[in-house]
């Protein structure tokens, strides 16, 4: 690695001449730094991709590079593992197909096609397409395929806007008998043939104030903060129907999303609801494909979100949850097909909110999840005070809770009807309340199984015969390993363990997890500690918090942090330039006891900085090396409004903050609703989460940092600098032009030089 020749090189020029001694070492702390923003480069292996044969439990999966590629065979019921290709035979016939020998030396391809018999294998080589007879290793090579035919069976993608006005990519979705996607075209709901690729309308009326929309996909939120597509789809099951949704954006106010890179300015209007502001009104439907007939659901729309759960097994009617504006309540309801008409299968409530508002409106995740063979369903609620499954009927009769005690459940995973049980993951097991792992529990009720082992965060993938499953698992100091099992947890093998000698040679320093109590001095609070690479316990290092802290989601990664981004990677990134990080999830967050989370409720901004800066001194108390009079923090979207907040509400503890694209104004955003109640009724508590009024209180050294196009926050950006001006408070700017709210490339890059330099002058180099 060249950077890492760079370090080695550094380092022994300074024995050789100790007078240059202190800026190698800074070199050599800015190349491990540099490393470290692309983490995932220092870890090899530890994962694996199973793709599965039409047995649906065997697999094959490939391991290693270009130079040294295998294809490995598991078949899981005779415990073997066997490479799937005679690699020798295999590049020689390739060799004689394309008349000459192809580079490296592993298998020369990563993705491949078999026939069902698994006789035949279909590849691409230098852009050419071959068959391989697995009995004789012959090779063939396969015309083209026809361009029109590729064009028509292929899925394509459509804008979908959600309640956010964005535009975001959406693949087309399949109907279930194979001759349809569902798509948008101008704002309208229209059919794509999967035969020969020509549209259809189904709706000819959606403009831009009033757009159709289908769903096809939706969201997943992992490790890292990394985000998955999970497939979903509006079909009914007989292929004749689909859920869609009208959205009037009409009365929603207009925020400009500035471009200054053109002759002329350009502003973009965008669609953006505020607080006890019009709220998209959107109206649900069911189209016909055959007849073209709309039919209007008959149910109030008002003030209401909307998200589809499923269809009934017979197509008569499609499940949907409606949550009112202030999550407050959630209808579980079904709707005709035939007519509209509607009945409510259950309705729950909560004095606080029943869901996360972030969940469901951007994730689409509403804790709703339909039996195979659609006699039923599992529902996630907290209504006992921790996060649990219920069974019910279609009916709405409830059948019996499955989990119950003093841990939540994240996500149901699977459920095999034709044994019986429920796979889901939690965070069941104490003292380390946040690892992850997968569990079971029978349909007819009974004891919670835990079917994963290991400390730390379990992501699981199932065979499709549900047979057997591949477990992928870390933790912040310990590499990613691949186990399979057995449904009932039992090992089979462990298929890969990461390979971190690179990590090694830089002086690799493991992270540490802690737990500490809370502002109030009772509530157990969990967080991770990063050290630099050369660590040295006898030392004083400055200290650095990175926090989110916003009631959506939990920040701190407790995975090996293979972040995807060099803002992801950031905390690890910044302990190699000699600082101690810190990262922490205080009372307002999710995954613990609905009364954690609850703290935040009309209480937005009284009690988080309290937390994390109790969490900081109690750890400064423990660990001497900790430099408490060098405290720097930074944070991103809620994350910069409560880095801000700490110079305000912490002057004593954080001397330096670095805020990035925060939303300051709870007035501004519907976002806040849940969480604060809806501002006709609850004026006192969005003063309050105002931060504006708290500019004259700031100490220490701020940079704001906001992208141009971020039509969300920079507005309220410029409103706190000009509050800080006004104030006579001395602050750092940073812009970046064309982009939103979050930074990538080369913007991402400066981003994160400006950070590093502003803590380097204002907290490392900080008279104590």
């Amino acid at each position: 690695m060249k950077s890492d020749r760079r370090m080695r090189a550094a380092l022994g020029f300074a024995m050789l001449f100790p007078f240059t001694a202190l800026a190698t070492a800074e070199d050599s702390r800015q190349a491990v730094f540099e490393q470290y923003l692309d983490f995932a480069a220092l870890v090899q292996g530890g994962s694996i991709e199973p793709n599965w044969f039409a047995d649906g439990s065997s697999f094959w999966y490939a391991e290693g590079g270009p130079a040294n590629r295998v294809i490995w065979r598991v078949d899981p019921a005779a415990d073997t593992l066997e490479p799937l290709f005679d690699v020798q035979r295999l590049r020689a016939a390739i060799a004689a197909a394309i008349g000459h020998e192809p580079p490296y030396a592993g298998v020369p391809f990563e993705t491949f096609r078999l026939t069902p018999d698994g006789a035949t294998a279909t590849f691409s080589v230098e852009g050419r397409r071959f068959s391989l007879d697995l009995a004789t290793y012959r090779v063939e090579e396969q015309p083209a395929p026809a361009a029109t035919v590729a064009a028509g069976v292929r899925p394509g993608t459509f804008p979908r806007r959600g309640y956010f006005g964005m535009a975001m990519p959406s693949p087309e979705v399949l109907s279930p008998d194979g001759k349809w996607y569902a798509t948008l075209v101008d704002d309208n709901v229209a059919l794509r043939s999967a035969a020969d690729g020509s549209t259809h309308a189904l709706t000819t009326d959606g403009s831009f104030d009033d757009a159709w929309d289908v769903e096809s996909t939706r969201l997943s939120l992992g490790a890292g903060l990394t985000i998955a597509y999970v497939p979903f789809t509006p079909w009914s099951p007989d292929s004749l129907k689909l859920f869609a949704t009208l959205t009037d954006r009409s009365k929603l106010p207009r925020k400009g999303e500035l471009h200054y890179m053109e002759t002329i300015e350009r502003t973009i209007p965008r669609p953006f609801a505020a607080a006890g502001g019009h709220l998209d009104h959107v109206r649900p439907y069911i189209l016909h494909i055959l007849s073209g007939e709309r039919i209007a659901i008959d149910v109030d729309t008002e003030n209401r979100y909307f998200s589809l759960l499923g269809w009934l097994p017979d197509s008569s009617e499609a499940l949907f949850a409606r949550f009112s504006r202030d999550f407050k309540s959630v209808d579980i309801m079904a709707a005709n097909a035939l007519d509209g008409s509607v009945r409510t299968l259950f309705t729950e409530r909560a004095a606080t909110f029943v869901k996360i508002q972030h969940d469901v409106i951007s994730f689409g995740n509403t804790g709703f999840t339909t039996l195979p063979d659609g006699d039923g369903f599992l529902w996630e609620s907290t209504r006992d005070g921790w996060n649990h499954l219920y069974l019910y009927r279609n009916d709405g009769h409830l059948e019996r809770q499955l989990t119950r005690g003093r841990y939540p459940v994240l996500e149901v995973r699977k459920i095999d009807r034709e044994n019986g049980w429920v796979y889901f993951t939690a965070h069941g097991e104490r003292p380390r309340v946040y690892d992850t792992h997968l569990y079971r529990v029978a349909l007819d009720g009974g004891a919670v199984q835990r079917l994963t082992e290991g400390e730390g965060q379990h992501a699981v993938k199932f065979s499709p015969s549900l047979a057997y499953f591949v477990d992928t698992h870390s933790s912040s100091s310990r590499a990613p390993r691949v186990d399979l099992r057995t449904a009932d947890g039992s090992l089979i093998r462990t298929l890969a363990e990461a390979d971190v000698s690179a990590l090694e040679s830089l002086g690799w320093t493991p992270t540490v997890e802690f737990s500490v109590k809370a502002a109030d001095g009772e509530t157990d609070l969990w967080g991770v500690m990063h050290r630099p690479y050369d660590f040295d316990p006898g030392k004083k290092y400055p200290v650095l918090e990175y926090l989110y802290a916003g009631p959506q989601i939990v920040a701190t990664d407790r995975t090996f942090s293979l972040g995807l981004s060099k803002t992801q990677n950031l905390p690890r990134a910044m302990a190699q330039l000699g600082y101690v990080v810190v990262t922490l999830d205080g009372r307002g967050t999710p995954e613990r006891s609905k009364a954690f989370q609850d703290v935040i409720y009309r209480s937005w901004g009284k009690n988080e900085i309290a937390d994390h800066a109790a969490a900081i001194r109690q750890l400064g108390e423990r660990h001497p090396f900790m430099d408490l009079d060098r405290v720097g923090i930074w944070g991103h979207s809620w994350g910069g409004y409560y880095a801000f907040a700490a110079l305000a509400q912490a002057p004593d503890l954080y001397r330096a903050a670095v805020s990035s694209a925060p939303g300051y104004n709870p007035y501004a955003s519907l976002l806040y609703e849940p969480y604060l109640d809806l501002p006709e009724r609850s004026k006192d508590a969005y003063d309050f989460a105002t931060p504006y009024r708290l500019a004259p209180q700031v100490k220490g050294r701020l940079m704001l940092v906001g992208g141009l196009a971020d039509f969300a926050t920079f507005p309220e950006y410029m409103r706190m600098s000009r509050a800080l001006i006004d104030a006579g408070i001395d602050h750092d700017q940073v812009v970046l032009p064309e982009e939103g709210h979050g930074y990538t490339g080369v913007a991402e890059d400066y981003f994160i030089r400006k950070l590093a330099g502003f803590f380097a002058r204002n907290v490392m180099d900080a008279e104590r």
